[in-house]
């Protein structure tokens, strides 16, 4: 290797880069039922198996069933906040993590109970503040002022309510070969805006301002420390952390409850990790290094936080979590059409009916399983850069893979792992957004309707006099 060297595998936290098998792999889509949803609905189309939700639920209580302590699972509905879906998680007696008063406005209506419901987040409003106290939620608390709040409206009603508060390790959460992007991480992690830092004055000052409060009784310590977490041995490192502090407010409060946050990766979809350097290699002609991709076993996780906690004496405290995309990203794909096909000089272009408004994620670099669905396709395959049909060029799928060379307008493809962070953080920029159909065996429920023009500018001109249409001929 000559010019730039980028050191080798041996990295802080790199012992875990095997490809464990964590989850099963799901069985792949009935790709012919997917085209005929797409004939009847058009496209770009969002479809959720309940069957699939359903079998990531079963993992999920089955690792937690087998602890020796009380458990919880709160599911975070700012991952996936359709209707259909946050009901049919409440059925099953979850709880629900909110971040927004009409986060938990939605999580009510959908049927998760107030007592197993939490509220998070680094903002929350006095009147938000105040729904959660009426409705008996616990707040998760991250700013001094919700403090205040929360004191006096417990004590106008002369009540005593219980409170967590939300701790940061300061520690990174993913690593790569390129060191460049470890220093990143590293000061992003120092710098967190989320929680309060560890063994640091401001928490200490934070635990002050709750133990001084008359009508509020410290009872859980959370953390949320990232998103898409592989490196199961970074993560423990980090919960240590945690833990250790769980265990010294334990003594002096009593705790009920540790809740680790979710951020649990997924194997179906891949996050780049290169900084400035992986960049400047490239600059000089060499092949990008590659880092391997670990699977993280969250059963295996929990699992060894359930056994720190006992040495740390928290036996009896309930261990909670917190996960989205784990339960919900592999139950979605996208149904989307190739609009376009462009042949240039330097590159081979499919573009898409599905961009950045349905696939909030293209333009960050993250990668989602592509498979193309339909009809026959050769075996001959091309290396295509797949995009989306927004004007905006960060509007991307994949700036390299390998896909039928006979892809052409109206096939359709399918995009994997689609229930995390889509719906929510789905946009009208430049497109409409498409419906989502939720399968349920054989039944088939449109349970989201395509977006259209008049509901772009639905609340343009709130004051505005209607046009006169002019006489009826």
């Amino acid at each position: 290797m000559t010019g730039l060297d980028i050191p080798g595998r041996d990295i802080p936290g790199g012992a875990d880069t095997d490809t464990a098998p964590g989850r099963e792999a799901a069985p792949d889509w009935d790709y012919a039922r997917l085209a005929g949803l797409a004939a009847r609905h058009g496209t770009p189309l969002q479809v959720l198996d309940a069957t699939r939700l359903d079998r990531a639920v079963d993992e999920l209580l089955d690792a937690l069933d087998g602890l020796g302590r009380p458990t919880r699972v709160y599911y975070s509905v700012k991952t996936n906040y359709l209707p259909y879906l946050c009901r049919r998680l409440a059925a099953r007696g979850l709880g629900a993590d909110v971040v927004s008063g009409y986060e938990l406005a939605a999580a009510l209506e959908a049927g998760f109970a107030p007592a197993d419901t939490v509220f998070n987040g680094p903002v929350k409003t006095e009147a938000e503040l105040a729904a959660a106290f009426e409705h008996g939620v616990r707040v998760n608390l991250d700013g001094e002022q919700e403090v205040e709040v929360l004191e006096r409206l417990a004590a106008r009603a002369g009540r005593t309510v219980e409170v967590g508060i939300r701790i940061s390790p300061g520690l990174p959460l993913s690593t790569s070969v390129d060191p460049s992007y470890r220093a990143q991480a590293e000061r992003a992690a120092r710098r967190n805006r989320f929680g309060w830092p560890a063994g640091s004055p401001q928490l200490d000052r934070m635990v002050e301002l709750i133990a001084d409060a008359p009508h509020l009784r410290l009872t859980a310590v959370h953390a949320h420390l990232s998103s898409q977490i592989v490196h199961r041995e970074l993560l423990l490192a980090a919960l240590d952390v945690v833990l250790a502090e769980a265990a010294r407010l334990h003594v002096r409060f009593g705790l009920s409850e540790v809740n680790i946050g979710g951020g649990f990766g997924v194997p179906g979809i891949r996050r780049p990790r290169s900084g400035p350097l992986t960049a400047l290699w490239g600059l000089q002609g060499g092949p990008a290094p590659v880092d391997e991709e670990p699977r993280l076993d969250v059963a295996e996780l929990l699992s060894e936080v359930d056994k720190r906690m006992a040495g740390l004496g928290l036996d009896g405290v309930a261990l909670a979590c917190e996960p989205g995309r784990w339960l919900v990203s592999e139950p979605m794909a996208l149904v989307t059409s190739v609009a376009s096909r462009k042949e240039l000089p330097d590159a081979r272009w499919l573009i898409l009916d599905a961009g950045h408004n349905m696939a909030p994620w293209a333009g960050s670099g993250e990668v989602h399983r592509i498979v193309p669905i339909g009809r026959e396709f050769t075996e001959r395959t091309a290396t295509w850069s797949v995009a989306g049909p927004l004007c905006f060029e960060n509007d991307i799928h994949d700036q390299a893979v390998e896909l039928p060379a006979d892809l052409a307008p109206g096939d359709l493809v399918c995009l994997h792992d689609t229930g995390a962070y889509s719906l929510g953080r789905s946009n009208n920029f430049i497109r409409t957004r498409g419906a989502v159909v939720a399968l349920d065996g054989e039944l088939e429920t449109e349970v989201w309707a395509a977006e259209t023009g008049a509901d772009v500018f639905r609340l343009a001109d709130p004051h505005r006099a209607p046009a006169d249409p002019g006489p009826v001929r």
